[in-house]
């Protein structure tokens, strides 16, 4: 099947620069940062804004030309970023009936749907390492954006500069690429919630619904080790294969 690329670039001339968005890569972020290089005035505060109105101006064809830029990251940190984000924090159904209604996870995983009056996944009873081996069985085409992989994004397209978020300074050389200062969006992240290391040993075994409650009661969040056993991170290579191949040499 012909699957046509995703529309997903932005031109902004100011700095000619062609942005290529990954959701969870800090998207709102650099959007933001492109558009007050351009002079637009951006509220760092109003996330639906930035991402909803103000950039769609700048939507660009593939035969746009410009330096070609892209932001990276860790894959299997990403997939922690956009759980914990649309799943646990700030769930909307959208995000997750892509997995627990996909036929492969009711045939592969059936243990995860026995007793369930919908025969499908029920969301909360699903620790983080049911909803990583659901994923695994599902191809980017189906899944919601925010859990497809870079690669999907990236569409075979070279890029002129590469950015990965696992670097200290990555801010830095996004500001120097840029011509500006970047403009840090927020508040809609979940790094602020984390707590530190091994606060939450075993994350990968807790469900959704207790993780749910624990963030209303306490504001808090495990971090993103913690949910990253040896069985969840072989799985998460396993599925995100053509990420880790993809961006080897940048990580």
């Amino acid at each position: 099947m012909d699957i046509p690329k995703p529309k997903n670039l932005l031109y902004f001339p100011g700095s000619n620069i062609r942005y290529t968005i990954i959701p969870k890569n800090a998207c709102s972020t650099v959007k933001a940062t492109l558009l007050f290089r351009e002079g637009v005035g951006v509220n760092p505060m109003d996330v639906d804004e930035v991402h909803l109105v103000l950039a769609e101006a700048y939507l660009c064809n593939e035969t746009q030309q410009g330096r070609s830029f892209v932001v990276i990251r860790d894959p299997a940190r990403r997939f922690v970023s956009a759980f914990l984000d649309k799943i646990v924090a700030h769930p909307l159904q959208k995000e997750w009936l892509s997995v627990v209604r996909h036929p492969s996870v009711r045939l592969s995983l059936p243990e995860l749907v026995n007793g369930s009056p919908l025969g499908e996944l029920e969301i909360e009873k699903l620790t983080f390492l049911d909803f990583s081996r659901a994923v695994a069985l599902i191809p980017d085409l189906h899944l919601e954006i925010h859990l497809r992989s870079q690669s999907w994004f990236l569409a075979g397209r070279k890029h002129d500069h590469l950015l990965s978020m696992e670097i200290s300074d990555w801010q830095r050389q996004l500001a120097d690429l840029v011509g500006c200062d970047v403009v840090v969006v927020r508040p809609h992240g979940t790094q602020p919630y984390a707590c530190p290391d091994n606060t939450f040993p075993g994350a990968d075994n807790m469900t959704i619904g207790d993780l749910r409650n624990n963030f209303q009661l306490t504001g808090r969040l495990p971090a993103a080790n913690d949910f990253l056993s040896p069985e969840v991170t072989d799985i998460l290579r396993c599925r995100y294969k053509c990420d880790y191949t993809a961006i080897a040499d940048i990580l």
